[in-house]
């Protein structure tokens, strides 16, 4: 237990027993989220933990059950440190136009881990592109070459011409 106040990883060299032990595992994440990856299977699934460990380090999550990868709410917390995070969402997660709405005014680069569907939709690619125009390096390519949307895009930050179709990189 001392070990793993002092730093939380040493849990990486702690007997299974002990990797399932959710008193240490608590104390573990505490220190560094990070923790987690040694903490047992059914520990991983623990609502609780993982949310304290995504609290202290949004990059656990990538630690966390499958199932977990599912909650809403725990994503949110770690995407709110690290919006690329969203990477380890579950699919349906990132095919919810509403939450991924959230996550991309979080951080517009998030927008490469949506799902492809939400990526032809002009609609949706408008109301994200106006949070990070960069993030038109997502989009589907028939969206590059659409020359309203590009438009918009490059008149709220010019350097999202890199990503336009080229026929409208030459357009005056």
């Amino acid at each position: 237990l001392e070990a793993v106040r002092q730093n939380g990883t040493a849990l990486n060299y702690a007997s299974d027993p002990l990797k399932a032990d959710r008193e240490l595992v608590v104390e573990a994440v505490r220190h560094n989220g990070m923790a987690l990856n040694y903490a047992s299977e059914q520990l991983k699934a623990d609502r609780e933990l993982v949310l304290e460990a995504v609290r202290q380090n949004g990059k656990a999550l990538n630690y966390a059950s499958e199932l977990l990868r599912g909650d809403r709410e725990l994503v949110l917390e770690a995407v709110r440190q690290y919006g690329w995070t969203v990477q380890w969402a579950s699919d349906p997660l990132k095919a919810d136009r509403a939450f991924m709405l959230e996550v991309v005014r979080q951080d517009g680069r998030a927008l490469a881990y949506a799902a492809e569907p939400l990526k032809s939709d002009r609609e949706f690619m408008l109301e994200a592109l106006q949070q990070d125009g960069v993030a038109l390096a997502s989009a589907a390519e028939p969206l590059k070459a659409d020359r309203e949307l590009v438009l918009q895009v490059v008149r709220q930050n010019g350097g999202a011409l890199e990503y336009a179709a080229e026929p409208l990189k030459a357009d005056r």
